[in-house]
């Protein structure tokens, strides 16, 4: 995650943020086909029409990559760098940064390059993409269903004064609701060694997912891909995930969008409308 400067305008840092994606796709541009974005700007994008007085947000941006078929050139990390990146950590891949004005202050707004686990061998983060150096991208669990469930959409900047905008993959409902249990899963489990990781507003996003996706729609998905021969099975891993976290009225997940949405959302409409949607989910 970006870190904001001291008293930084929440919108300046999502318009910044946005911007510096877009820097990172016009990088990228020969790859096109085979990034999605992922996380909060893909939240953002898939849930702009929800009925909420406080809209979705993100400080970075996160990109999933399809290693399956990627060419050869550009390569990954010199194409980045070309344009300005710097990767955030010697030690941890895939994390990319670049420095931007926000409210006038210089500002590391960060990138987040990634792969599915399952779709690559590599180390514990680290991906094996060759030609393409093995600290370019950030192997993560959970992020294989992106590969599949997406679509195109353009997204354009939102500084009024920058007047680009890229047609790219979008990560869809399924997509954001399976990576969104295993990171919140995975987040859970280390609690006790890092309580800083686990944050209300993962729980947040997936309501705002649940109240804009249609769920027949979304369980007709489900269905559909957790036959899919390559993700199908962490498809299920996040459906049960997601059925633990949500399925329920006090369940932790619930707990957690309670906290998040506290002042915009009645708590009593989160612990109704989180399970209700869940309950029309296959089961697995």
């Amino acid at each position: 995650m970006s870190k904001a400067p001291p008293g930084a305008d929440r919108d300046e840092l999502t318009t910044a943020a946005r911007g510096v994606l877009l820097d990172a796709l016009w990088a990228l541009e020969p790859h096109l086909d085979r990034l999605t974005v992922v996380g909060g700007q893909a939240v953002h994008l898939r849930t702009s029409p929800a009925p909420l007085r406080s809209a979705a947000y993100t400080s970075d941006g996160d990109l999933h990559l399809d290693p399956r078929g990627i060419a050869e050139q550009p390569r990954i990390e010199e194409a980045l760098r070309a344009a300005g990146f710097a990767r955030k950590h010697a030690d941890l891949p895939g994390l990319w940064q670049r420095t931007v004005a926000v409210g006038g202050v210089p500002t590391k707004v960060a990138v987040d390059l990634l792969t599915g686990f399952t779709l690559v061998r590599g180390g514990r983060r680290s991906a094996d993409i060759e030609p393409h150096d093995r600290m370019a991208v950030n192997r993560v669990r959970g992020l294989e269903t992106a590969a599949v469930d997406r679509s195109a959409m353009v997204i354009g900047s939102l500084d009024p004064r920058d007047d680009r905008a890229v047609t790219v993959h979008v990560a869809g409902e399924v997509a954001l609701l399976v990576a969104k249990a295993h990171k919140i899963g995975d987040r859970l489990e280390q609690r006790a060694a890092r309580p800083d990781r686990l944050v209300d507003k993962d729980a947040g996003d997936v309501y705002r997912i649940m109240v804009t996706a249609d769920a027949g729609a979304v369980a007709a998905a489900f269905t559909a891909l957790l036959a899919h021969p390559v993700v199908g099975e962490v498809t299920g891993i996040g459906l049960r995930l997601l059925r633990r976290q949500f399925g329920a009225r006090d369940t932790e997940g619930v707990r957690m969008a309670v906290a998040a949405l506290a002042g915009d959302v009645p708590e009593t409409r989160v612990r109704v409308v989180m399970p209700a949607f869940v309950a029309r989910l296959p089961r697995v």
